[in-house]
C-alpha cells in the first residue's frame, strides 16, 4: 500500500509540473520516469490530469514526439505503449484490462498505438488491441478492436469510414514536421509550410 501511495504522490508532483511552454516538459517526464514509466526523451508532452494505475507505471512506454492531451487516462492493467508522433487529444482513455463477460475472470493484454496515429478528443480504446500506423480515431469513437494501418474509424462502437493518404510530410506541433513513412523529423519546405 506504501508503494502505491508512493507512485500516487509522483504522479500528482509530475501534475504539479506540467510546464506552460515546451521547454519545461522533460521535468514533468522526469518524475514520470521515477514511476517506472519508459518516456522517449525527445518530445514528448504529457498534459495536465495524466493518470495511470499507480505501482504499474511500468507497463507504459511513450515513444519520442507523443503528445498526451489534458486528462488522458490510462488503465495500465498489461503494456500499453504509444507510438513516435501520436497525438492523442483531450480526455482520452486507453483500458487494456476487463472481464470475461461468462466467467467475469480478468483478462488483459497489450494496448499498442502505432506511429503518427491521432486520436481524437473523448475517445476511448478498450481492449488489447492494436492501432495500425497512421491511424486516426474520431472524437468520442469507442475502439474495441484492431484498427489497420491508416484506417479512419469513427462511432461506437467504432467502425472504418475512411482511409488516410498522408503527403510526405506530416505538421506535428509547433512547426515540426515528420516523415510518416520513417516516423523521423524534417525540415519543412517552404509549400509545406505554407
Amino acid at each position: 500500500m506504501a508503494n502505491r501511495a508512493l507512485h500516487r504522490l509522483i504522479q500528482w508532483l509530475a501534475n504539479c509540473c506540467t510546464p506552460d511552454s515546451a521547454a519545461g516538459w522533460s521535468r514533468k517526464n522526469a518524475w514520470l520516469r521515477l514511476s517506472g514509466m519508459r518516456i522517449g526523451r525527445h518530445g514528448v508532452a504529457i498534459d495536465y490530469g495524466f493518470q495511470c494505475l499507480p505501482a504499474m507505471e511500468r507497463n507504459i512506454t511513450i515513444q519520442d514526439h507523443a503528445a498526451i492531451g489534458v486528462g488522458a487516462r490510462f488503465w495500465n492493467y498489461n503494456e500499453i505503449r504509444i507510438g513516435r508522433f501520436c497525438m492523442l487529444a483531450a480526455e482520452v482513455t486507453l483500458c487494456n484490462g476487463g472481464h470475461d463477460k461468462h466467467s467475469l475472470l480478468p483478462f488483459s493484454g497489450p494496448l499498442i498505438l502505432g506511429h503518427g496515429c491521432w486520436i481524437g478528443n473523448g475517445a476511448r480504446i478498450i481492449g488489447p488491441l492494436t492501432i495500425g500506423n497512421n491511424a486516426i480515431v474520431a472524437a468520442g469513437a469507442v475502439v474495441l478492436r484492431d484498427v489497420p494501418e491508416g484506417g479512419i474509424v469513427a462511432g461506437i462502437p467504432a467502425r472504418i469510414v475512411g482511409w488516410r493518404n498522408p503527403p510526405e510530410q506530416v505538421w506535428h506541433l509547433g512547426a515540426r514536421y515528420y516523415d510518416p513513412r520513417t516516423f523521423e523529423l524534417v525540415a519543412a519546405n517552404a509549400e509545406t509550410a505554407s
